[in-house]
């Protein structure tokens, strides 16, 4: 099991609404995890957007935010990446969730004139809607479960589908005609747990990895061969590297870099400390793994 005392109490879990959804899933996920040390059961409290779930976290210390920040197929959630810039939170889990999809239909794929979509979800699944449903249009909607309860309260209105998660379809047999429509079979979401950084106290390199977000001072040559060479003098395995513009001035960036603790981790962040750049720990922690499979990870 992943270490969770550092969680601290919580009273509140803020995600992505309305219940259902993958985000939901992954806070109950989250509150199962808390409630079985024997502390009181938090409240899930359902946002309108990610920023939001990450603004409401900083400003209740009573509380963590449950949010995506990349997925297998589609990759980084880019204004969730932003909102852990813009908020003074610090990460303190990452759960993975296995996302599966099945289409709803009231027509055979092929006459299906309009496909309601939550945007995100479109993208994992364009492979099955370019094989099987080329003609329709899409229609985004806010959710994976607006999408279901439109087609449903629609159904009998010419021929509609609707892309919705592996469970509602199982819901609701009757108009299932797909499964597993995802693009690739293992599809999974990551998501990260995050808390007010006054709150959640220091990042611990004991726990499995550690998140840093770095700014360089000057673009120079050898700049990022600099900066990687820390990394491996400390052997430590990066497992996510991605350039995002800076913001502050057009044509600069900043690197977000994910890593696997080891021993060599306080003199590595020492070393990146006295570099040409400035240095954010966003956060150290471990992994809690889907239902569906893979062992759970832990830190060293």
């Amino acid at each position: 099991m992943p270490r969770i005392e550092h969680l601290g109490s919580t009273a509140r879990l803020y995600t992505l609404g309305p219940e259902g959804t993958f985000s939901d899933k992954a806070a109950q996920r989250l509150k199962v995890l808390l409630t079985s040390t024997g502390s009181a059961p938090p409240e899930v409290v359902y946002t309108r957007t990610i920023p939001e779930v990450v603004a409401r976290a900083e400003a209740d210390p009573d509380s963590l935010g449950v949010f995506p920040i990349e997925n297998s197929d589609t990759g980084t959630v880019l204004f969730a990446q932003d909102a852990l810039v813009r908020h003074r939170v610090a990460i303190l889990l990452e759960i993975n969730i296995r996302v599966r999809f099945s289409l709803l239909a009231n027509a055979p794929p092929g006459e299906v004139r309009r496909i309601f979509s939550q945007p995100v979800a479109a993208d994992q699944c364009n492979f099955y809607m370019a094989e099987h449903m080329p003609q329709a249009v899409l229609e985004f909607t806010r959710s994976n479960m607006e999408s279901g309860h439109r087609f449903l309260a629609e159904e009998g209105e010419g021929p509609l589908a609707a892309i919705v998660p592996f469970e509602f379809g199982e819901e609701h047999p009757t108009w299932r005609a797909g499964v597993d429509i995802q693009n690739y079979p293992e599809n999974t979401t990551r998501f990260l747990v995050v808390r007010e950084r006054g709150a959640a106290g220091d990042p611990d390199p004991t726990l499995g990895k550690t998140s840093l977000w770095v700014e360089p001072r000057e673009d120079r040559p050898g700049l990022l061969y600099d900066l990687l060479s820390v990394f491996n003098r400390h052997r430590l395995n990066l497992c996510r590297l991605e350039s995002r513009p800076a913001k502050v001035r057009p044509w600069t960036y900043v690197f977000f870099i994910d890593f696997n603790n080891n021993e060599g981790t306080p003199d590595c962040l020492a070393e990146l400390e006295r570099g040409d750049h400035t240095l954010n720990v966003l956060g150290s922690f471990d992994t809690l793994e889907d239902d569906e499979g893979k062992a759970l990870v832990e830190g060293p």
